[in-house]
């Protein structure tokens, strides 16, 4: 995926699931044609979004 202008992504964040989620995860990103870690992230800046906790101002890349 092309680099897009904007912050420099340097923080790591690391969970475990269970093998079904990951393969969840990993059918929605292949569907939309991104990476596991942009889905991921995609999903957290939603739900971030949602609880008013980060400035609308924030794009996401335009898939």
């Amino acid at each position: 995926m092309p680099k897009i202008d904007g912050e420099i992504k340097t923080a790591l964040i690391s969970t475990k699931v269970t093998r079904r989620i990951r393969e969840i995860i990993t059918q929605q990103a292949s569907r939309e044609g991104i990476t596991t870690s942009e889905w991921l992230r995609k999903l957290i800046i939603k739900e971030l979004k949602h609880e008013n906790l980060l400035s609308m101002v924030f794009k996401t890349p335009k898939v």
